[in-house]
């Protein structure tokens, strides 16, 4: 890299969400994530309130950035894709694609089909002017999280985007801890500042669901059916517990969308799964190509779930819960939620059954412990922190020399 050189992070210095990060040698510009903050999902703001101020970033004018690279498809890491230029080339992972192009269209979250999309395979370098650009899949809540190594001259950033050493995929961040000879080390803290450190593998969740599954109650679990390991660890319960796991339309489409991915993913005509047809907007576009009708050889009633509830696990919908709320006797229903308990601060369909929650989940970041690790054996010249609340406190925790950025502050490398 040359004297120009220069590393921003747009947003996500001092916050968990919304990441933005600039990376340019006067030449190439870069930008790693382009995502909406965590506090958009509690504000009464469009998405365009958060738009970040980078000349050359959006539509209606020049494109003066050669490249957006993103880590995985989480909101807070995409969500403001869809008011960029569309002639940016924007590299991404399959699962990513798939689901801006096959899943979201079923909702209103942006339109993304105008977009340059380029899926990216792990640990084949991309070059970019005086840039290379590999990706290394990590383990995280979602399929095919990447962290990203960029390389120019004798110079190397390491930005992990999301990442964890608890879930199915562990090697993957395991492997990405032997990289070496890095100079700035961008690494998430989510779990900094939180009280309760222990953190469960997804086996250990696994068992617990199972546990909870044996109740004589009907059990409605809340979990994304995005999240490809949390339907594993939820499939397999139901397995050990003798249960049929209840899904929608919805989720069956998601899991045909990750099929190719491995084998192992289960899908809507494996045993122990059943479909209750649910008639709302994503169920009308299902209908519409065609998809909705395959999935009729699986489909359940809601007599035969409330005559024999003692046989279900039923998969958290708007419209078969407040279905079953309002046709069920509450002492006969057990809530699992498992997703981060921040999302229990909005009012929604679950609010009738809060007071008896099962919060059982486990997170999709490192705790501080693994995060020291990691920081041990990568052994970089400079840490810098992002997507955290905690930047203060890195000094203090980790053995590394710490640069704190603020916000829009440029960092010479």
């Amino acid at each position: 890299m040359d004297d120009n050189s220069k590393l921003i992070i747009h947003r996500g210095a001092d916050e968990i969400g919304g990441s933005c990060v600039e990376v340019n040698d006067g030449k190439a510009r870069l930008l790693f994530d382009l995502g909406l903050p965590l506090s958009s999902m509690n504000e009464n703001c469009s998405k365009e309130d958060y738009k970040l101020d980078i000349k050359g970033l959006y539509k209606n004018s020049k494109p003066n950035i050669d490249a957006i690279f993103i880590t995985h498809a989480h909101l807070d890491h995409f969500g403001l894709l869809e008011f960029i230029h569309p002639e940016i080339p924007v590299y991404l992972s399959q699962t990513a694609y798939n689901i801006m192009t096959k899943i979201l269209p079923l909702f209103k979250n942006g339109d993304f089909s105008k977009l340059n999309l380029n899926v990216i395979k792990p640990n084949n370098p991309i070059n970019i002017g005086a840039f290379e650009i590999t990706a290394h899949n990590v383990d995280h809540s979602i399929a095919e999280s990447m962290a990203f190594e960029i390389r120019a001259g004798d110079k190397k950033i390491l930005y992990t985007g999301d990442l964890r050493f608890h879930g199915r995929k562990n090697y993957l961040s395991e492997n990405l801890s032997k990289l070496k000879n890095v100079d700035y080390l961008l690494m998430e803290g989510s779990t900094l500042g939180r009280e309760d450190q222990n953190q469960k593998t997804e086996d250990e969740l696994m068992l617990e669901l199972a546990e909870h599954f044996k109740s004589e109650k009907l059990s409605i679990v809340t979990f994304s059916a995005q999240n490809l390991d949390r339907f594993i660890s939820v499939y397999k319960a139901c397995l050990k517990a003798k249960k049929t796991l209840v899904i929608d339309p919805y989720t069956c489409y998601v899991l045909e969308s990750f099929k190719d991915l491995s084998k192992n993913i289960p899908q809507f005509d494996w045993n122990n799964i059943a479909v209750y047809f649910v008639k709302n907007s994503i169920g009308d576009k299902l209908a519409v190509t065609k998809d909705l009708y395959k999935y009729k050889s699986k489909r359940i009633s809601i007599e035969e779930i409330l005559n024999h509830h003692e046989k279900y696990v039923i998969k958290d919908n708007f419209k078969i819960t407040t279905n079953l709320i309002s046709r069920f006797n509450m002492d006969k229903l057990q809530l699992i939620y498992s997703l981060w308990s921040g999302y229990l601060k909005k009012p929604s369909h679950l609010d009738p059954l809060k007071n008896n929650l099962i919060h059982c989940h486990t997170s999709g970041h490192a705790n501080i412990e693994s995060l020291q690790e990691f920081v041990k054996n990568i052994a970089p010249k400079k840490l810098i922190p992002i997507h955290t609340e905690c930047a203060q406190v890195y000094s203090q925790l980790f053995d590394a020399r710490v640069i704190v950025q603020k916000d829009g502050e440029e960092l010479f490398l």
